[in-house]
């Protein structure tokens, strides 16, 4: 789509939100009426040729960077239309006499794949070479440095593939081939001049002296250093007409940058008591339905666009097995923010797990370990996964346990964890150390005992304090592996654990193992891959990791049975 410059594309999607109420959140009609209300005003006046000319900015010159379109012009969609239009378009007159754009700050807040990058992208290039700036210094803020590049590497692309922009400018490149900063010069009246980019992460005291005419702060809900968002704020006070450029989706903390930033802009759409600040949110309304797709399609303004109903579909599956897949699809994709400390399984999930008059006797099965160890106030764990299959042919795992923990202290333990470990012991799923320290040779006797009772054939194990018990069990001739505990490792064990909970096709003996799993907290990293955290879990899970560890191994193990060809087979033998 061609911008006519007689054309006021904020109005347009004005009509269209006043039109089809239903259609948009109540976060947005907030938006328009604000926007309304401003054309009343006479102190801020619209200038629709700034705006238009931004817009044109950005799609003649931003370009997609993956997918389909890749290489291709951006086409602004109206509720992009609509953003851009309003930071560019409201000007009034400063305390010098200039006027001025009105904006200075701006948070959007949009569910995942509704192109939050090429938003970022587009208005960090205007602002280093569209609005006229002289000496801008622009910056890309994030969490981390890899999540900057999520802006600055489309960002270096736009600039390499546009002779016009490349020709006066230089991208800055490091490891993997990384954007980390440009330079543009160019000269007006023949005295030469410089706009910079800088990618920033956390080193706020680079900040000090600087005098940024524009900062992205990408997925600012994942961003915890306030004195960063704080410093860039109070170093923009001397430009004419800086601007913050707050991009994001709902998180899971109540404690970023984000959740702050994101309560003060919902109450200016509330008091419009903020002439600087825009403020544009896609979240559902007070009392929404969680599986009502109305709600999906409300919040997701890209929606059979960049995101498609049948994509959320898949996400909505995926989010009924844990809380945390909740959690996950409330965040990136209803752009609600949830509680970071939600336990990754419910417990009407998990206590089902738990059914030992189904075990059956194990013996001489081939099992594989999985082993989490400790030294005194954690639980050791051996676990033993056997991949094997139900009635109906499907594989299934079952799951057999020894905790290991020392008797010191016991009366403090139980009370503080909440678990009788006394009668657990009694049960025979629980074994005491003496003392204070686990003591390592009962481990070892216990899996040369596993080594009669079953055919093991691998020990998964956790390396944190594991060196010298691991070289004693590779002398037994066990087969040891170290398993990382990060989740480029453990994101895949995690995927199929849940999936067997939700099918139904895990179960154990050992309740242990039900209260481990229940008090799994995930830290994921910026790929979403996601594997257990024992700083974040409040209480143990040792035993979850075990079997975690071992599943890393056994999800490989697990394959269904045709009980028809089976029969068939029988029959050929038997007659």
């Amino acid at each position: 789509m061609k911008i006519t410059f007689e054309t006021n594309y904020a109005d347009v999607y004005a009509g269209l939100v006043t039109k089809n109420p239903k259609d948009y959140p109540t976060t947005i009609k907030k938006a328009v009426k604000r926007y309304k209300r401003w054309k009343k005003r006479g102190d801020i006046w619209w200038d629709n040729n700034k705006a238009n000319e931004a817009l044109d900015f950005i799609q003649t010159y931003v370009r997609h960077v993956k997918g389909d379109l890749a290489g291709e012009t951006i086409i602004l969609e109206p509720w992009e239309l609509f953003g851009f239009a309003q930071l560019y378009g409201w000007q009034h007159e400063d305390g010098k006499g200039r006027t001025v754009r009105l904006i200075r700050e701006v948070y959007w807040q949009v569910p995942k794949k509704n192109g939050k990058t090429l938003i970022g992208t587009g208005a960090l290039a205007y602002a280093m070479y569209g609005e006229g700036e002289v000496g801008a210094d622009v910056y890309c803020c994030a969490s981390d440095f890899e999540q900057a590049q999520y802006a600055a590497k489309p960002f270096g692309a736009l600039v390499e593939n546009s002779p016009v922009l490349y020709n006066n400018s230089q991208v800055f490149k490091g490891k993997a081939g990384s954007v980390i900063g440009a330079v543009y010069r160019y000269q007006i009246d023949g005295v030469a001049f410089e706009n910079t980019f800088k990618v920033m992460t956390k080193n706020t005291g680079k900040i000090e002296g600087s005098n940024p005419s524009f900062v992205l702060n990408d997925e600012l809900h994942a961003q915890k250093n306030m004195e960063q968002y704080d410093n860039f704020k109070s170093a923009m006070l001397e430009r004419a007409q800086p601007i913050m450029f707050n991009i994001s989706t709902a998180g899971k903390s109540s404690s970023s940058v984000g959740m702050r930033v994101y309560k003060e802009s919902k109450e200016i759409l509330d008091k419009d008591n903020d002439d600087s600040r825009l403020v544009l949110i896609y979240e559902p309304n007070k009392g929404y339905d969680w599986t009502d797709r109305h709600v999906w399609r409300q919040v997701n303004p890209n929606i059979d666009v960049s995101i498609t109903m049948e994509a959320l579909e898949i996400e909505f599956l995926a989010a009924q097995r844990s809380e945390h897949g909740k959690g996950e699809f409330l965040s990136k994709h209803l752009d609600v923010f949830v509680n970071g400390a939600e336990s990754f399984f419910s417990r009407d999930q998990v206590e089902p797990i738990l059914q030992p008059d189904k075990m059956g006797d194990l013996r001489g099965e081939a099992v594989w370990l999985g082993l989490d160890l400790s030294k005194t106030t954690d639980l050791t764990c051996v676990s033993i996964n056997i991949p094997t299959f139900g009635e109906d042919g499907k594989s299934m795992l079952k799951v057999k346990q020894r905790y290991f923990i020392p008797y010191d202290n016991i009366d403090y333990r139980e009370q503080q964890d909440n678990v009788p470990y006394r009668k657990l012991a009694e049960e025979g799923f629980v074994e005491f150390c003496d003392g204070k320290m686990i003591d390592q040779d009962q481990i070892i006797e216990y899996i040369t005992q596993l080594m009669s009772d079953y055919d093991v054939q691998r020990i998964n194990y956790d390396p944190a304090m594991a060196q010298k018990l691991i070289e004693k069990l590779e002398n037994l001739g066990l087969d040891c592996v170290a398993i990382m505990q990060y989740p480029t490792v453990l994101n895949e064990v995690m995927d199929d654990v849940e999936r067997l909970i939700y099918e139904k096709r895990l179960i154990t003996d050992n309740p242990l193992l039900v209260y481990c799993l229940l008090n799994i907290v995930v830290v994921t990293n910026i790929n979403g891959l996601k594997a257990p955290s024992k700083t974040k879990s409040a209480k143990k899970i040792d035993g979850a990791a075990a079997m975690l560890d071992a599943h890393k191994s056994t999800q490989f193990e697990m394959e269904d049975v045709d009980t028809a060809g089976l029969d068939d087979y029988l029959k050929t033998i038997y007659g």
